[in-house]
Formats: structure tokens, sequence, C-alpha cells
């Protein structure tokens, strides 16, 4: 870490301007200029552009999204992006890790340590609302490291390495790892002083009180302080700043700027024409737009058929099928088969005609062997709705009738369009950071754990009813389900591909369950999971070697 933070005070930063975004050396700020605001503001506008290159922005994403279960990789790929997705860790050459998240956190902490020491709190409200916001950024860094590098809060956080606690702008300070507690400390000592410092009111492009209350809200959360985590999103809610954005507008959320978007508590904004990073932008894996993007990281199955529950779900917008031009007809289903000894998963199609009513199945060669019949079955289910099926190698299977869609090595695409599209830019995206449905939403699951089920369900209906699809009510939850089901399902129906999923299946105990199509099968029979548990080792990220081998004390590796 020490050629990071040696190198902190001759690299180049990006410094927002009125207009344009100007170059300033991190050597510019001293003990002299930034003890004024002009000089304070410089200094932390410069952290903020920051956190939108591409080597902090891609890892802070890819990290808890692509280890999560709402993604399905639809081939391999030499980015080191794979081991993120597959489970398989590197402790050298993952350049995510080792030039992305680890450096840049840290010469963005040192950055905000200087302010902090350099710049003295009540000369002015100013002043010292900008302070609060380089203690509410400083606590979100660390936050998100030690998601990547520690594990999960409600495995012994006494015990548990977390990160190192850089708190100065000394380059001879290296401080040992903390305990994942004591960075969680370090993180609501942090959030809760800069709350206290920011009343100066701001776009929402800036670190706010609100932005703070909100990701205490989601740090009690993880810790399992239920009281707090509902004190906060009430605090947040009850502020009257901000609101839900209705039904129509939600398909539209990250097109649009933050500061014209009513439930964005805070974004990483970034600007049009300046900060399309095109192909190499986190939207270029999920879609291409225009021309511009792999398109290989796709809506797993899943996730589609959660969301396909209900049809008139506004959140459909944010999944976008590619159809093929000819209008055909398919059907569509997953096989799992035995590979080895490793049961596998993948998706089966063959093109229908409507023949007087009936699906013919149009027939490959050697298709007699496999299916069974000629027209595609029919039957009704326990709804009364007709369902579909086949006879493939013996089996019944239930597939989707569709328009036949554009495949990629064997998987239909299913393009994700969070991350894309602001300002009609192929993939400019500004990173939502809190935003008000995830306050309903840690409310809800505080107020379950807390013995309130009824309050719970009305905070998720509050979520459902701007989605457009059917509230709960306590007798009508599906059998074999409790209100924790419901909370945990509308959480990951709203903030998918929002960098949460991965976090909340292991903070919760759960097991990830990948066992449907994607590349995360891949590799030798002891590299494949298909289920990994909260325990396993992985589900944390080596600290780079390089790192380690830099460090002037010991830094103990993560097993």
């Amino acid at each position: 870490m020490k050629k990071y933070i040696v190198s902190l005070m001759t690299a180049m930063v990006l410094v927002l301007g009125a207009c344009e975004l100007d170059r300033e050396p991190f050597d510019s700020v001293t003990s002299e200029n930034i003890k004024g605001i002009a000089g304070l503001e410089s200094a932390t506008r410069g952290v903020y552009s920051y956190m939108k290159n591409e080597y902090f922005v891609k890892p802070y994403h890819y990290i808890p999204e692509f280890g999560g279960d709402n993604i399905s990789l639809s081939g391999t790929t030499s980015d080191p992006l794979m081991t993120l997705y597959n489970y398989n860790r590197i402790v050298s050459g993952n350049w995510h890790l080792e030039i992305g998240l680890w450096p840049y956190t840290y010469q963005m902490v040192v950055t905000i340590n200087r302010s902090l020491e350099m710049a003295e709190e009540g000369t002015s409200a100013e002043v010292d609302q900008v302070l609060g916001e380089n203690y509410y950024l400083r606590g979100f860094l660390y936050f998100n490291l030690v998601q990547a590098f520690g594990r999960p809060y409600t495995q012994s956080p006494q015990t548990n390495l977390g990160v190192p606690l850089k708190l100065t702008s000394d380059e001879n300070d290296f401080p040992p790892r903390a305990t994942v507690e004591e960075v969680y400390e370090q993180v609501i000592d942090d959030l809760q002083k800069g709350a206290s410092l920011m009343n100066v009111s701001k776009e929402n492009i800036y670190a706010t009180k609100e932005a703070a209350w909100a990701l205490l809200s989601r740090v009690y959360l993880y810790m399992e302080d239920w009281e707090k985590a509902e004190a906060y999103a009430d605090s947040v809610i009850n502020s009257n700043r901000f609101a839900l954005l209705d039904n129509q507008q939600l398909g539209r959320y990250f097109t649009m700027v933050p500061e014209d978007n009513s439930e964005t508590i805070f974004a990483i904004r970034t600007l049009k024409d300046k900060d399309h990073l095109g192909w190499w932008s986190v939207g270029s894996m999920y879609a291409n737009v225009n021309g511009i993007g792999w398109g290989e990281m796709y809506a797993s199955k899943p996730y589609r058929d959660l969301l396909g529950k209900h049809p008139e779900d506004a959140r459909h917008a944010f999944v976008e099928p590619q159809y093929t031009e000819d209008n055909k007809m398919w059907f569509l289903f997953v096989e799992d088969y035995d590979d080895d000894g490793i049961t596998k998963y993948m998706f089966r199609n063959r093109e229908v005609v409507d023949d007087n009513g009936q699906w013919l199945i149009v027939k490959e060669e050697g298709d007699d062997e496999i299916i069974s019949e000629d027209y595609v079955q029919e039957e009704l289910n326990g709804e009364g709705e007709t369902s579909y099926y086949i006879t493939w190698r013996g089996e019944k299977e239930y597939v989707e009738i569709g328009r036949k869609m554009e495949m990629r090595q064997g998987y239909p695409k299913y393009y994700v369009l969070k991350c894309s599209g602001q300002e009609d830019q192929a993939h400019l995206w500004s990173p939502v950071i809190s935003r008000l449905a995830e306050m309903y939403l840690n409310r809800a699951e505080a107020r379950y754990h807390q013995g309130n089920e009824q309050g719970a369900i009305d905070d998720v209906n509050i979520i459902r009813r701007r989605a457009g699809i059917p509230e709960w009510t306590m007798a009508g939850l599906p059998d074999g389900k409790i209100v924790l089901d419901i909370v945990l399902e509308e959480r990951r129906l709203e903030l998918a591909f929002e960098g949460h999923r991965k976090n909340d299946i292991f903070r919760k105990g759960r097991t990830l369950d990948r066992r449907y199509p994607g590349t995360h099968d891949r590799g030798a029979s002891n590299m494949v999971k298909m289920m990994v548990e909260p325990t396993d080792p992985a589900i944390i990220q080596y600290i780079p070697q390089q790192e380690i081998d830099r460090y002037p004390s010991a830094l103990q590796q993560n097993p």
C-alpha cells in the first residue's frame, strides 16, 4: 500500500469546477490553502470525482453484484471479473482489486484525512458542511472496503479481520488490519460525526445529513441492530426531502440525472460527454446499446422468474429481452444434466409454429430421438392457467412459449439497463449509493425482526404499490413462506443490479444458489461452485499480494 499512499501526493485528480472538469495535483492541497472553504471544497470534489473512475466504480459494483444470483455470465472471459463471478479467487492478476478498489480507496482516504487534519471545525457552517461530507465519504469507503475483504458482521466480528484503518495522512503510518467490528465502529463514528456537521442544504450529488442517516440504516441492518436500522430509516423518510418516483417514472430511474430524481438520496454524479466510459463502463457488461457494449452478463433465470410473476410490474423496464427480427416463436426451458458427476444447467430451445391452434415443433436433425412429441403439449395448472410441456430425453419438461431471442453461446440475451442510458448516452450512469426505496425495505426488515410483522408488510406494500403489482396481506402469504421471505424477495426485486444482492444473501446466513444456466459451472470439478455457503472462505476477496509484499509490517492474508 505504501506505493499508492506516497504517490497520492503527486497524483493527478479530476476536480469538479463550475462548468468543466479541471486537473489539479494533490500536492497543491496544502495546510495553508485547505483551511479556506475554496481549498477544502476543491480537495473534496477531487474525491467525488475519483469515485467515478473506472478503477473504483467497476469493482465497487462488480464484487457485490457479480457475486450474487441475479446475474448470469454467458461465456468465459479473460477479464478477472470472472474470478469475482465464479468464486475462484486469485492473489495476483486481478486488476479490479490490485490497481482498482484497494489502492483507489486508500488514495481517497488519505486525501480525506488531510482535509480533516487541515481544516478547522467551527470556522463556518460551510466549512463544517464540507468536513461532514469528508467524514461521510470516509465512512462510506471503509464500509465498502470491509464488505469486500472482511467477513459479514454476523460472523464473529470481534475476531475476523477487516481492513487497515488509516486515519491520518502520514505516509509512514501503516496500521495493521482492524477487526470487522473495529471497522464498523469507525464507519459509525464517521457517519454520525458527518451527520452532526452537515447542516447546509445541498443537492443529492453531495453527501448530506440524510445520506449519512441512510448509510447508517444499512450499516445497522448489516449488524442486526434492528432498532437503530429502523430509527435511521425513519429519519430519512420523515425528513420529507425525498419522494418515490411514480409508477410511470420508475422504468426511467437511471436515465435521469440525480438532481432531477426525487428518490435519490446520494449518487456519484457523472457528466454527459465527459464521463461516458463506453466499452469500459459497468453498463457495457450488461448490454450493447447503440452498438456500444459487450452485452455478456444477463439477468438470471431465477430473477426473471421472480419478476415474471407479475407481467405488469414496472421493473420489467430494467430487463430488456433481445428478440430476433424475424418474429419467430420458440419454446425455451432449462435442462439439468450430468457432466462427469457435476449437475449442470443449460437452456434448450426449438422453433415452434402455430398449426391450427397447436404449437408444432420445428425439429432439427436427430430431434426424433430427443423430443417425443411433434407438438408442444398443454395442461391446466393449479390456478387454471395453461402450462406447456414436452418430453425431452424421456423427461417431462415445462417450457415457456414466446418470441425467439438472440443467443450468445447458448444463452438468451436478457440485457440489464440499470447502469446505462443516462441523458441518452449509451452507458452513462450515475451510481446510486442510497435511495428512498431502500429505506422502506431496511425498515421492513428491521420491523420484522422486532416483531412488527404488519409494519413490515406495510413497508413492502409501499414498494409493490409503486411497482403496480398486488399487495400482500398477512392472510395471503404463499404457503411455506413467512413475512421475512417476502421482505427479502421484494428487496431482491427492487434493488437488483445496484450492488446489494451478494451482501444480502450472506449477511442473512443464506446459501447462494446458482443452480441455473451461467458459466459459473466452468473449470475443474473442484472449482465449480453452484452452491456457495455463507461460511465459504471465498465469499471475501484476497488482499492483493503486491499490497502484502509492499507493506512494511505484517499484513495478514485472508484464508
